[in-house]
């Protein structure tokens, strides 16, 4: 009898522990799917080109060559040693940034990485990449409708991708 008695109190702590938890996340937001679930830009990380991934992510707009983007690659800068993680920094003076994406040109899949900024999101943004060989890196940013490039070429001793 007393075997069965602590079964079923166990049974209840556990369930008891458990939907306090669950009551908690919820209460926390945490369990908002706009929150949990980032949008995923499949067809642009599965772009071949730099120019398909490029449209469709950040779409069409005027692009400019501007000095407002400040972009380093590698450490020291311009060269890597391991391709599997190369240190990227981006930071910019532009106001109203939408997108921002890094792309690598001889990777088998260009888009590295696309980001969608929020305000929590501050400058300079650092992050690693994977390069698959000695290739050119650009940096775009969408900020008010307009497309600001940039790129630096990075020289890989052991590369990153297969």
């Amino acid at each position: 009898m007393n075997d069965r008695f602590d079964q079923e109190r166990r049974k209840l702590i556990k369930q008891s522990i458990s939907a306090s938890t669950l009551a908690l996340v919820a209460a926390s937001g945490l369990t908002i799917p706009r929150v949990l679930l980032a949008h995923w830009p499949q067809d642009a990380f599965n772009a071949k080109t730099i120019e398909d991934a490029i449209l469709t992510f950040l779409g069409e707009a005027e692009e400019v060559n501007d000095e407002t983007i400040q972009f380093t690659v590698g450490s020291p800068p311009t060269y890597a040693v391991n391709g599997a993680s190369v240190p990227v920094e981006i930071s910019s003076s532009l106001k109203n940034i939408q997108r921002v994406a890094l792309l690598v040109e001889k990777n088998p899949f260009p888009l590295a990485m696309a980001v969608e900024p929020t305000s929590a999101v501050g400058f300079p943004f650092k992050t690693m990449l994977k390069v698959a060989e000695d290739s050119e890196i650009v940096a775009m940013v969408r900020a008010d409708n307009k497309l600001y490039r940039t790129s630096r070429y990075v020289e890989i001793d052991i590369g990153g991708c297969a």
